[in-house]
């Protein structure tokens, strides 16, 4: 009897055995498979993710709606005294007259201001020179740039002797404007370049994922003055365009294509 009850034990341990080698088999194959079906489309599907990096370039030109003259006022003397009282009066005479033509103080600016002894130079005591010499530059804004010539003339009568040159550039407001135009220009050649980019490496452009402005310039036009001929008539100044131009850095976002999708398609 306790020979029967013994045999029946062994048998119950030995089929639990065998059913757990049983599961344990089931779950290392779902393991391996990914979990089944889902895992197998999983893995049938990679993602490749990619960058394309590109730097462009655009600019935009335009005609100067700003002119900026720069004159001086220079006196010379033995006497430091009377050269600084030179100086003064002249320069208050020609910004008097600048204002008798619409310009407000505003509008001219101290550029550099300076009296030295010419003894500081080198120039020897018994030299025929004067002792000092003082200048007083200035820079005139006028809004309408066919007035810079009147500019220099009045200047020039009343009481500044150099002319240091006219700068043709633009307000804030257009130049913030071009600016605008010239970054949507960069960003266009750059999203063509990195579609050429894509379409030569089998990728897809999925997106932006990061922009750099890497450069902003503005050339202004200048020029100098042209000096009045005897015949009476008055400074002839004439403006040219200016270039407004910005620069770009794109990081693009990337996936490796399907047959037939190449290029910017997904980021356009």
């Amino acid at each position: 009897m306790r020979g029967r009850r013994l045999t029946a034990r062994m048998r119950s341990r030995t089929a639990l055995i065998g059913a757990l080698i049983v599961a344990t088999a089931v779950v290392a194959a779902g393991v391996a498979s990914g979990f089944g079906p889902a895992g197998a489309a999983q893995q049938a599907q990679p993602q490749t993710n990619e960058t394309i990096t590109v730097g462009a370039s655009g600019q935009v030109q335009t005609q100067a709606d700003k002119a900026v003259v720069r004159v001086a006022v220079v006196a010379t003397g033995d006497d430091v005294e009377t050269v600084r009282e030179r100086l003064s009066t002249n320069a208050s005479s020609m910004r008097s007259a600048l204002s008798e033509m619409g310009i407000n103080g505003s509008q001219v600016q101290t550029a550099y201001y300076d009296i030295s002894s010419n003894r500081r130079y080198g120039v020897p005591a018994e030299s025929d020179q004067p002792a000092y010499r003082a200048v007083h530059s200035f820079s005139i804004t006028v809004n309408e740039t066919d007035r810079a010539g009147e500019v220099i003339d009045t200047a020039v009568t009343n009481g500044a002797n150099e002319v240091d040159g006219v700068e043709f550039t633009l307000s804030a407001d257009k130049r913030q404007n071009l600016r605008e135009q010239a970054l949507r220009s960069a960003m266009d050649a750059a999203r063509g370049e990195a579609g050429a980019i894509a379409d030569q490496s089998d990728l897809t452009v999925t997106g932006v994922n990061r922009v750099s402005t890497t450069e902003y310039s503005r050339s202004t036009y200048q020029t100098e003055a042209l000096a009045a001929d005897g015949g009476g008539g008055g400074t002839s100044i004439e403006s040219g365009p200016v270039t407004v131009s910005a620069s770009v850095t794109v990081v693009y976002d990337a996936t490796e294509a399907s047959t037939g999708d190449t290029g910017t398609d997904a980021a356009a």
